[in-house]
């Protein structure tokens, strides 16, 4: 049939037209489909390449910036300036706050360090205690026993001694003071050359040769009876060398006076016990 169809087209120009439009019609769809198909080829591989190259983007980029990141990602809190759940200014996310004052306590200077720093210090001020005693930052020049009034200050008790060891004194006082809740008593200090001969007479060899007295420079106390003794000693052979005061040597040794002490910075700037006015001898 279809044969004899074909036959009797043959000489049919518009059936001949209709067949020829159809083929390539149908050629058009094949060649259509096959684009498709390798289309859909080409895909495929840009999308698995496209998906190693991302894989492969993530493990050596993305990998190590969370590694590195997330075991300090409890920080931020740690980050001046910065509160979780609000977003930081700009300065404090580059800055932080700025420097922060780090609290630290420091404990106030003891009474015996302040005494200390006083005791050794080259510059001598005026205590609270002895407002108008006016220290000379010098110690004495003038003959033993024959001091200037000037040079001397009234310490507790009535009695003279020269101005740097009276505020020395005076400083020590009032913490003796504070301990006690009375003042240290002193029976004597500056000795005037003429009471260095009146106490020759009366104690004999237990005094100084007149004029050679640490009492004629102002520069030595004797205690009340009672003051060297006990718990009032003991606090004075613990806390007197403080403010430079000092049962000497001699006084625990060659003869005994526990009631006897010396300002002993000046004592020892003047060398009283050295090469200086008498050598190794007692000067009471």
């Amino acid at each position: 049939m279809n044969v004899r169809a074909h036959a009797s087209d043959a000489g049919d120009p518009t059936l001949r037209a209709k067949r020829h439009h159809g083929s390539r019609r149908l050629r058009r769809l094949r060649e259509t489909q096959e684009l498709k198909i390798r289309s859909t080829h080409r895909r495929r591989k840009t999308l698995t390449r496209g998906g190693v190259i991302a894989s492969f983007g993530m493990a050596m980029l993305v990998y190590p910036i969370v590694g590195t990141v997330l075991p300090y990602a409890d920080t931020v809190e740690e980050i001046p300036g910065v509160v979780v759940g609000e977003a930081p200014s700009t300065a404090h996310a580059l800055l932080g706050r700025g420097p922060q004052l780090v609290e630290a306590s420091l404990d106030a200077p003891s009474e015996k360090e302040v005494a200390n720093a006083i005791a050794v210090s080259d510059t001598y001020t005026v205590s609270e205690y002895l407002p108008d005693c006016q220290p000379t930052g010098t110690y004495p020049t003038a003959p033993n026993g024959q001091l200037a009034d000037s040079n001397l200050c009234e310490i507790a008790g009535g009695s003279l001694l020269w101005a740097d060891a009276a505020i020395a004194f005076a400083e020590m006082n009032a913490a003796y003071t504070a301990e006690f809740g009375t003042d240290l008593c002193v029976g004597e200090g500056y000795r005037s050359l003429a009471k260095q001969y009146a106490t020759k007479a009366s104690r004999g060899w237990l005094a100084a040769t007149p004029g050679t007295s640490v009492h004629g420079y102002g520069l030595a106390i004797d205690l009340c009876e009672g003051a060297f003794q006990g718990s009032s000693k003991a606090w004075l052979d613990a806390n007197a060398e403080t403010w430079g005061w000092v049962n000497p040597t001699w006084a625990k040794t060659t003869k005994w006076e526990p009631w006897h002490w010396e300002y002993e910075p000046a004592t020892t700037a003047m060398d009283l016990y050295g090469s200086g006015s008498y050598g190794n001898g007692v000067t009471d």
